[in-house]
């Protein structure tokens, strides 16, 4: 009989520690079909809310201050977030656009020539004063070589202003001319080619000061030919104008350092035999030659063969085996002056490509050398291109886009 009921509260304590929350087995009710009977005679019975003490509303719901603390703990952390995502936004939010060294030089570059630009284009179109014939076609050739050399430099800038100053303004167009001229009484000056002139000097000087800045050679190369450019075009604008011919910002005649950085030696060799070929062919066309044509071409030989010999020097070639220097050259054929102009493009197209592996150190001199070489190239019947000593290769600057042709001779 004991065992009988220990089985029997065994039994009864398992069906209600297995059966569902608020279903337990009734005390002494084991069997399942009993149990069946159970619940759905509790299902049937409809089950009224439990109301505590105290309580109006039999509905169960949590203490009010039990829902004040959770809402307050809501708030809290929505607040916390909104007030984390800003001070994220602050610490991680990019800071103001820094423009390196190279996009600060093309940057006030393109605004030198994009200011040239126009300013050729209303001393061409002026209707007060329009100039003759031959002054207009110069003006025209600014504006295109000032459009190219712009696409070169990656096109129109548009960003934060550049802390490299870019030329001063000039003619008509200035801040200054147009304040001076914007009376009741006066209308605003029309630009003139001198205005054009003025500029071009300008831009070659700055640009020039810009050579030793940008940390890409082909950017300085560039740079240099931009200048050069400036400097040609400015000299054919005024004798078309009849104007004066302003001094260039280049050392001239250029001269040869006494040394050079190493990376830039290593190129020199080309330099010093074209130098020395120069001299050499120069002095055959100066014997065929009479006159004060014969004296020019005496002196420019003369110069190039000093030229070759400093290079050599410079370069530590004088004197040994690796001298590049012969007794002979080959004589190319035509006339004594288109000789001299090829001659003189070869040497400008040497000095350019020469500046894409020179040091910053020397990029002055190499520049000065390859606007000597144009500007006698232009002398002796060459054209003013946009890009003295042939068309730049690419730039290496991501954000850039231009020319992608291989160098060559304008």
């Amino acid at each position: 009989m004991h065992d009988q009921t220990t089985m029997h509260d065994l039994t009864t304590m398992r069906d209600r520690a297995t059966a569902p929350a608020g279903r337990r087995p009734h005390p002494g009710v084991t069997s399942s079909g009993a149990m069946r009977h159970l619940h759905q005679a509790r299902a049937a019975t409809p089950t009224a809310p439990v109301c505590r003490p105290g309580c109006d509303d039999p509905t169960p719901r949590r203490p009010r201050a039990v829902r004040a603390l959770l809402v307050a703990l809501a708030l809290t952390a929505l607040a916390g977030s909104v007030t984390g995502c800003d001070v994220h936004l602050a610490q991680d939010g990019p800071g103001p656009l820094a423009l390196t060294v190279d996009e600060q030089v093309r940057a006030a570059t393109v605004a030198d020539l994009a200011a040239v630009r126009d300013l050729a284009h209303e001393a061409r179109t002026a209707s007060s004063a329009p100039p003759a014939r031959s002054v207009r076609t110069q003006l025209a050739q600014v504006e295109t070589r000032a459009t190219q050399q712009i696409a070169a430099l990656g096109g129109p800038y548009d960003g934060p202003p550049p802390t490299v100053a870019p030329a001063p303004a000039t003619g008509a167009s200035s801040p200054a001319t147009a304040a001076a001229a914007s009376t009741p009484t006066d209308p605003p000056a029309a630009t003139r080619p001198a205005d054009v002139v003025a500029r071009l000097a300008a831009n070659e000087e700055a640009a020039r000061g810009r050579l030793v800045q940008p940390g890409d050679p082909g950017l300085a190369r560039l740079v240099a030919q931009v200048a050069t450019s400036q400097d040609l075009g400015a000299r054919a604008l005024a004798r078309a104008a009849h104007l004066r011919v302003p001094a260039s910002a280049a050392r001239l005649p250029a001269r040869v350092p006494s040394t050079f950085a190493a990376s830039t030696s290593d190129g020199l060799a080309v330099l010093v035999a074209s130098e020395d070929g120069a001299g050499y062919v120069l002095e055959v066309e100066a014997a065929r030659a009479r006159g004060a044509a014969r004296d020019a071409l005496v002196s420019r030989a003369a110069l190039h063969r000093a030229r070759g010999q400093q290079l050599a020097d410079a370069a530590g070639l004088a004197g040994t085996d690796d001298d590049p220097r012969t007794t002979a050259y080959a004589i190319p054929s035509g006339t004594a002056r288109a000789v001299e102009r090829r001659l003189e493009q070869g040497l400008a197209a040497r000095y350019a490509q020469a500046l894409d592996t020179a040091a910053p150190r020397d990029r002055t001199a190499l520049a000065d050398l390859l606007t000597d070489a144009a500007r006698a190239a232009v002398d002796a019947g060459g054209p003013v291109t946009a890009f003295p000593g042939g068309t730049p290769p690419a730039a290496t600057t991501p954000a850039t886009t231009g020319p992608t042709t291989s160098p060559g001779t304008d």
